[in-house]
């Protein structure tokens, strides 16, 4: 679906029309959302409505984006208002099957690491959903870490985990507190090296100075 929309999209803005002939992706997007809607007032089994309920997740921020690009009358795939968002594109040409698919964010770019995650649920992206995942993405270009910070409860642990779900990679949430020592930070960072799992150190704060200065 991701893979679609993103097409979809570059397709219309590389007519001379541009943003005025994504109307028709709108419109479709919505069509497949009333579609949706109807279903999910039946009688499903709880995986089939888990799914369903992602993909009304993910189509209700699209129908959003396409809006956005209309309204800012967007002319060029180049512009930074489409570039700003997440994109999915699929090369059926390239031989190594785990090179197949590609995100690109702003000037970062990704291949898909198809971890098996399962149907879990799906956070709904709002705007500052979309620039935490710019800004974790550019850090991850540069090959840097990212620190979300913020009151607790507002979400920066699910967005972490998100965005490694949106890019197919298993994330690990570490609780850190003041028991932390050396050795065991050195267990996880090799495990996470021999798994290539991203790390989420939840209240990285709390540990202590000459931890913060190990780790670093």
């Amino acid at each position: 679906m991701q893979v679609f929309w993103s097409n979809k999209v570059e397709e219309c803005l590389k007519t001379a029309a541009g943003a005025k002939s994504l109307v028709h992706v709108e419109k479709r997007t919505i069509t497949i959302l009333e579609m949706l809607a109807d279903r999910v007032l039946t009688d499903l089994a709880k995986d089939i409505r888990q799914k369903y309920e992602q993909l009304i997740t993910d189509l209700v921020h699209q129908r959003v984006v396409t809006r956005q690009l209309i309204n800012e009358e967007i002319q060029s795939i180049n512009e930074f208002a489409w570039l700003y968002h997440m994109r999915f594109y699929f090369n059926h040409k390239q031989k190594n099957a785990l090179e197949q698919l590609q995100i690109k964010v702003a000037n970062g770019d990704f291949f898909y690491g198809f971890e098996y995650l399962g149907v879990g649920e799906k956070l709904v992206q709002t705007p500052l959903t979309d620039r935490c995942y710019l800004t974790l993405t550019q850090a991850l270009h540069w090959r840097l870490g990212g620190s979300p910070f913020g009151p607790a409860g507002t979400g920066k642990t699910e967005s972490v985990k998100a965005l490694g779900s949106q890019l197919g990679r298993f994330v690990l949430v570490f609780n850190c507190d003041e028991t932390f020592d050396g050795n065991a930070m050195g267990r996880i960072f090799v495990g996470l090296c021999q798994v290539g799992a991203w790390g989420c150190f939840d209240e990285f704060n709390r540990l202590e100075e000459r931890m913060l200065s190990a780790v670093s």
